[in-house]
């Protein structure tokens, strides 16, 4: 059913790569246009009828707690969820699994906007009956490059057959969205760990698959990306 799949969002890095502007805010509320970051996410979210929302944080976690106190009006369960040590990406998300009520979950950055919904790849997901599919986007398509974004290697029927954390500038790369088995997920083990380092070890063999998406990605890790980013989201808004 649209929508019905809870939703991680993983805000809980500490951005060290842009300086001054994540001391004293968290990457993912970084002011984009008048408003967080996070915000447009969510509000881009819950228009696809996403309606429970968890927060998977750590850096600087009194500030998602002052943002949800914030944004009762949005008409979305907001579950904020803290790690209690920085837990890389995938043990933040094998801790936030606590929390999850549904069989399926959609997984992204919030440091991340991508020119693509998230309700068209839950539904070839659930067509596809594997346990993990993961979102690519053609190297070319990111924002200031797809550097660090991890190169993907598909087989004939889309499967997930390599993952390659180098510098990758050509192919299909990691667009940080991803759809899962809850099962799956709380399989993994606890403890801190990268999810795209201990990828192809997390997900059995023959149950990921790979959805392609011509969107194009920005991150805002950088700040010259983060500088891009209000022009960025006003073009996605404009195409949608």
């Amino acid at each position: 059913m649209r929508g019905s799949q809870d939703v991680v969002i993983l805000c809980g890095g500490r951005g060290t790569r842009l300086g001054a502007l994540s001391v004293r805010h968290p990457k993912p509320l970084l002011p984009v246009g008048g408003r967080p970051f996070l915000l447009h996410r969510i509000r881009g979210l819950r228009q696809e009828g996403f309606t429970r929302i968890i927060l998977a944080v750590h850096y600087l976690a009194e500030h998602f707690e002052a943002f949800v106190n914030a944004q009762r009006d949005l008409d979305v369960e907001l579950r904020l969820l803290m790690e209690p040590e920085p837990l890389g990406t995938g043990g933040a998300l094998r801790h936030a699994i606590t929390a999850v009520e549904t069989p399926t979950l959609v997984v992204l950055n919030g440091d991340s906007w991508l020119r693509q919904p998230a309700a068209p790849v839950v539904a070839e997901h659930l067509r596809q009956g594997r346990a993990f599919t993961i979102v690519a986007v053609r190297a070319e398509h990111v924002e200031g490059g797809a550097r660090r974004k991890g190169l993907l290697t598909i087989g004939a029927h889309d499967e997930l057959v390599g993952f390659a954390t180098g510098d990758a500038v050509v192919g299909w790369v990691n667009a940080g969205l991803y759809v899962l088995q809850t099962a799956l997920v709380r399989r993994w083990p606890s403890g801190r760990y990268d999810l795209e380092q201990e990828l192809m070890r997390l997900v059995p063999p023959g149950q990921g698959t790979v959805y392609r998406s011509e969107g194009s990605l920005l991150d805002i890790g950088t700040p010259r990306r983060y500088a891009h980013a209000a022009r960025f989201l006003m073009e996605a808004e404009v195409a949608a």
